[in-house]
């Protein structure tokens, strides 16, 4: 019998991938001419960066665990890992060659060879996956179950018998439920609730407990783990009371104490990381390529009326702290105190106010908020963390008093220059909708996401269609 996770047969994996990315590299310089027959031991370049290749792929491919062969992971999961440590072992190559002045391999030669290792590198996992599923449907690499279920216990049971390529088996099932009974009683040995949980895990070939009950006691589920400890044997809670939608469950430890945890908000540690990154490198780049536009837009702002050229107002920031946002000024100095004489014209529904022609708006603000630029000193909200390139709008606090507490949801992130709201139409969209669309942001929230929403903010700079 195979265990379920085999240190030695992952570490194999990992080098079989190892040895597969250098084929690709070597393949990718023969196949462009770089590397030949008569050449191969005359270059450097070649020899240093496979060198790399094997330090930094090993570690990388052990770090995403792309050794396991799960018997539940999806395709999909195993392609994302794969598209994250690709590139970022290339970019390890990319500053080699730059250090060491490699001049025979240049940038595009590395993003030929990524795109090449992602397909071989997916192509042999599907593969072997592919295979040992095949041999799991024979019945070899098995894995025998015991239930203990009740009748919310019965759509699990049904997914194990339907997907018989995970390798699982039931031998049995513990319940008292006459719905699981009539339903499974002529398929698998039932044993009521009171049987002699020990013998039977003593006695007979099980590798794995399965507990599927909606109520159970603490105490109860505490002895049957212990008995199963005793023999090596595995112990999982399946429980629909700890499955809430839109949540996903994780185990987290504190202080050698573990929870279990739910959230709903972004969470992928990797990938919010490079979010940051992004956020300050792109907010930096920029804030320098536009100083000059931004000294202009500063001395336009004062020569029209003699006022402050940034209009600083206390918006609501992750989790509801409170910071100052930047912008440039578009009203006149005292906007605040006229937009209770405004209230009535009010376009926008909900508690937000918004009005197409305010009549606060100075003639160079017109511009501003027309092209959008009103909104370029918030990239130095971005550099000292209050905010983000892409995320929900920042509120101000009166608005937030009056929202319904489920769209507090929408502070549980970051607020951005840009958001889904800001490319899809703005104003012309209603209150409730414009909260559904960061709702929807947050739940689908990935790296690829923010970068199409930067690609769209662009396209409506450039149409002038601001407000």
């Amino acid at each position: 019998m195979i265990k379920e996770r085999e240190p030695a047969l992952e570490r194999m994996s990992v080098i079989a991938q190892v040895f597969w990315t250098l084929v690709s590299f070597y393949f990718l310089l023969w196949f462009e001419g770089i590397v030949t027959i008569d050449n191969f031991l005359e270059t450097r370049d070649h020899f240093v960066l496979g060198i790399v290749i094997i330090p930094v792929w090993f570690t990388m491919l052990e770090m995403f665990e792309m050794g396991t062969m799960g018997r539940m992971q999806k395709y999909r999961t195993i392609l994302k890992k794969y598209l994250f440590l690709i590139p970022i072992g290339s970019f390890v190559l990319f500053i080699m060659i730059h250090l060491f002045d490699f001049n025979s391999i240049t940038g595009t030669d590395l993003m030929k060879f990524a795109i090449l290792d992602f397909l071989v590198l997916s192509i042999q996992k599907v593969i072997g996956r592919m295979v040992i599923r095949s041999f799991r449907k024979k019945g070899y690499n098995t894995r025998m179950l015991l239930l203990i279920a009740d009748e919310t216990g019965a759509s699990f049971i049904r997914q194990i018998i339907e997907t018989d390529d995970w390798g699982y088996r039931i031998w049995g099932i513990i319940t008292d439920s006459d719905e699981i009974k009539i339903e499974f009683g002529d398929k698998y040995a039932m044993y009521p609730d009171n049987e002699d949980f020990a013998r039977l895990i003593d006695e007979k070939v099980i590798d794995d407990v399965f507990f599927c009950k909606q109520d159970f006691n603490t105490n109860v589920v505490r002895k049957l783990v212990n008995e199963c400890r005793e023999v090596g044997v595995g112990f999982h809670l399946h429980n629909k009371v700890l499955a809430f939608g839109g949540l996903d469950p994780k185990l987290s430890f504190l202080n050698r104490q573990f929870f279990l945890s739910f959230r709903n908000t972004p969470e992928n540690y990797i990938a919010l990381k490079i979010k940051g990154a992004v956020d300050f490198f792109m907010a930096t780049v920029i804030l320098i390529l536009v100083s000059p536009v931004m000294l202009a837009i500063g001395l336009l702002i004062k020569l029209e009326d003699g006022g402050p050229v940034f209009f600083k107002q206390v918006r609501v920031g992750k989790h509801g702290r409170l910071f100052k946002c930047l912008k440039f000024r578009t009203m006149v100095t005292n906007a605040e105190d006229l937009k209770e004489k405004l209230m009535e014209l009010n376009e926008q529904d909900g508690p937000v106010f918004k009005i197409k022609d305010d009549p606060r708006i100075t003639k160079v603000g017109k511009f501003l908020r027309k092209t959008s630029l009103d909104e370029l000193p918030q990239f130095i909200n971005v550099l000292v963390g209050d905010m983000s390139i892409v995320g929900p709008r920042p509120p101000v606090p009166s608005e937030v008093k009056q929202y319904k507490r489920s769209l507090n949801r929408r502070l549980s992130v970051n607020p951005g220059i840009t958001c889904t709201w800001q490319v899809s139409g703005r104003n012309n969209i209603p209150f409730d909708r414009w909260m559904e669309m960061d709702m929807e942001y947050i739940d689908n929230w990935s790296l690829g996401l923010d970068f199409i929403i930067i690609l769209k903010t662009f396209k409506v700079v450039f149409s002038s269609n601001g407000q």
